[in-house]
């Protein structure tokens, strides 16, 4: 799965991934929130209050703070006028932004606050109380990448999260692994691309990295790396970059969006397809010295699975080509993996709700519209800036754990 984050491919599919005015003076940026809880639960810490309020009449709020990627300040608390920004993880660029300021703004020299010669930005939004304290949470870090002044007086920027200066930073040479396990190695090719880059927690056990040699695209090198460790690499809203498994399997819902007196969904369309839905996967490790490739297959052999193999839904097969798994340990891993990201798309929600700003894609919530719920996990959310804009959420349901061996 592919798509252009402003004019750029983004390619970040697993399995399918592409080669590829306030006052000025900020605080040293980013700022750092408390750690995710790992295992699927990546709904950011908020008080009981902000709880409470998100379900009847708030004040929401949106900052935007600017500085260079070295932390130095250049803006810190820009109000917004319009805007939101997306966060899919399915992309490569997980966070894209698109928020309008005062024409005060422009950038009229490279070295303007919000120049993409230099700029890189934080939203953060939440909701403001009576008291005058605010409760916010970080949405994006990244680049500006996009500028345009329009005739009514108004700027509107573009910003890629820090995962697009990685995809950018294309190797000069090829470049050869290290002795380094997986996740050091990753770390070591993210350093490469931003050397002031920082590192949150991640979900997974490492591996030794296999011999290798990559001719240019350094987003393909982390895919692949992530990959054999059945996780996917990117960066979260406070601009660290991690490398965690995607749930495929729920946790306890985090958050319920209900329809009714005080309940947070406003509508919802519900998908069932057996588009991309697959019970047998099949990984073929490819290896560069022209041995025997390994090959697994995972399959869904759960007898209470809707997608059972040779059950009423059939026998559908994928196939998956890859390069960096060098042990039938984790070659199976990885197919068991693909496993259950292919026997999860079988209902879509596309669901618009109130704006919970600590809901992240990952995450396992509970939708409910016209007397039909359902668990669903986050593939895909839209959080607005300003206050009158609701958010959306596209979901999936999960998949099974039923696995069997080749």
């Amino acid at each position: 799965m592919a798509d252009h984050v402003h004019g750029r491919r983004a390619d970040r599919s697993v399995g399918s991934r592409g080669s590829h005015p306030r006052g000025h003076g900020a605080d040293q940026c980013p700022v750092r929130l408390p750690l995710r809880q790992p295992g699927g639960h990546l709904m950011l810490p908020s008080s009981d209050l902000y709880k409470s309020v998100i379900r009847g009449p708030h004040h929401r709020i949106a900052r935007v703070d600017a500085f260079t990627i070295d932390g130095a300040p250049l803006a810190t608390d820009v109000p917004v006028i319009t805007g939101q920004v997306s966060a899919q993880l399915t992309n490569r660029v997980t966070r894209t932004a698109s928020f309008t300021l005062a024409d005060e703004w422009f950038p009229r020299t490279p070295q303007s606050p919000f120049s993409p010669y230099q700029a890189v930005v934080r939203i953060r939004a939440g909701v403001g109380y009576g008291d005058g304290s605010e409760e916010l949470w970080p949405l994006i870090t990244g680049r500006v990448w996009g500028v345009r002044r329009s005739a009514a007086g108004t700027v509107q920027f573009s910003v890629d999260d820090l995962a697009a200066d990685v995809v950018a930073a294309r190797f000069e040479a090829p470049e050869r692994s290290s002795s380094l396990s997986i996740l050091s190695e990753i770390q070591r090719l993210i350093r490469g691309a931003i050397p002031q880059a920082t590192f949150g927690p991640d979900t997974l056990a490492t591996a030794p990295t296999p011999q290798l040699v990559w001719d240019e695209d350094r987003g393909q090198a982390l895919d692949d790396l992530a990959q054999a460790v059945g996780g996917r690499w990117y960066a979260l809203g406070d601009g660290s970059f991690v490398v965690r498994s995607y749930s495929y399997q729920p946790g306890a819902p985090v958050q319920q969006f209900l329809d009714g007196p005080q309940g947070l969904m406003a509508s919802a369309d519900v998908t069932q397809t057996r588009d991309g839905t697959a019970n047998s996967v099949v990984v073929v490790a490819e290896r560069m010295d022209g041995s025997e490739p390994v090959r697994r297959v995972a399959r869904d052999l759960s007898p209470t699975s809707p997608t059972q193999f040779g059950g009423p839904f059939g026998r559908v097969v994928q196939v998956l080509k890859v390069q960096t798994p060098q042990s039938i340990a984790q070659a199976q891993t990885l197919a068991r993996t693909q496993l259950a990201a292919a026997t999860a798309l079988t209902e879509q929600w596309q669901a618009t709700v109130v704006p919970d700003y600590t809901i992240e894609p990952g995450d396992t919530v509970r939708l409910g519209y016209r007397g039909y719920s359902a668990d669903q996990i986050t593939d895909g959310i839209t959080y607005p800036l300003v206050t009158g804009t609701a958010m959306t959420l596209t979901t999936r349901s999960a998949g099974t754990l039923g696995v069997g061996e080749e």
